[in-house]
């Protein structure tokens, strides 16, 4: 499993990407975090530099995959941890099945069980060709139709785990939602791109349809914790990337995250 830690602090930020990327994703705001806090990045497996895993990719497979390497590379506790998209149902997973050490969770446009069935559907590219396509990552041919200027996004084993873990969202009623996503008094931030030009819709006012969607998904997400410390955060101007386009909006709501945890509890998440 491939990792870096930068910065130094009381809490550490863990940083599970999305959909088909990696550690590089993380770029942008990594460095903002570190003068917060200590910041863990890493990539899943079979992504990015991380050897492939034979085990399916399921959410709660990712969270016990993470939860072995904070543990072999001895990561200090507590934990915020911070998931975009796909990642942050991986991380309410680790926080549903490890919740010892965890201080409280940022979620970047998330992504939720339900949006399969509540939003408009997705183009048929994503649910029908890309999860099979990949199957062909060791020909070069999804590479080659779906070419990224990331070379490491090109990888086969990359290309392959990627489709691997879409096919299992896509099953998320057997593999990803088991347990409702209900952390108790775990603190709780999910922020929502304000931006709605990316989410399915072929006009304006149906854009803005799923948006008000996406949002109330959202607004349930932060109901599933029951701390007092729980809030949603739109963020105008950014669309789903909100960590590249606007790091230093990221960055503002872990430093009040972590600054309303230190002063509701002097030793968070330490037991």
């Amino acid at each position: 499993m491939h990792y870096r830690v930068l910065g130094a602090g009381d809490f550490t930020f863990v940083l599970e990407a999305g959909l088909g990327d990696y550690s590089g994703s993380w770029i942008p705001l990594e460095s903002a975090l570190a003068r917060i806090g200590r910041v863990f990045v890493y990539d899943r497996a079979g992504l990015g530099w991380s050897d492939a895993s034979p085990h399916p990719r399921t959410a709660q497979q990712v969270a016990a995959e993470l939860h072995q390497l904070l543990e072999a590379a001895r990561v200090p506790k507590p934990y915020i941890l911070v998931g975009h998209s796909l990642g942050g149902i991986s991380q309410l997973r680790f926080a549903l099945d490890y919740p010892d050490g965890v201080a409280g969770l940022l979620l970047i446009d998330p992504s939720h069980k339900d949006q399969l069935k509540r939003l408009p559907a997705p183009p048929a590219v994503f649910t029908y060709l890309l999860p099979q396509l990949t199957r062909l990552a060791p020909c070069g041919l999804p590479q080659l139709l779906f070419r990224s200027a990331d070379p490491v996004q090109n990888l086969t084993s990359h290309v392959e785990t990627s489709g691997a873990e879409l096919r299992a969202f896509l099953a998320s009623d057997e593999t990803w939602g088991e347990r409702p996503a209900k952390v108790g008094p775990i603190p709780l931030y999910v922020l929502t791109a304000g931006d709605s030009s990316g989410l399915p819709g072929e006009s304006p006012a149906a854009k803005q349809a799923a948006w008000e969607t996406w949002k109330a998904l959202h607004a349930e997400l932060v109901a599933g914790s029951s701390s007092e410390i729980h809030r949603q955060v739109v963020i105008e101007g950014a669309s789903h990337y909100i960590h590249r386009a606007k790091p230093e909006s990221v960055a503002a709501a872990a430093r009040e995250l972590v600054g309303r945890i230190t002063e509701a509890t002097p030793n968070p998440g330490k037991n």
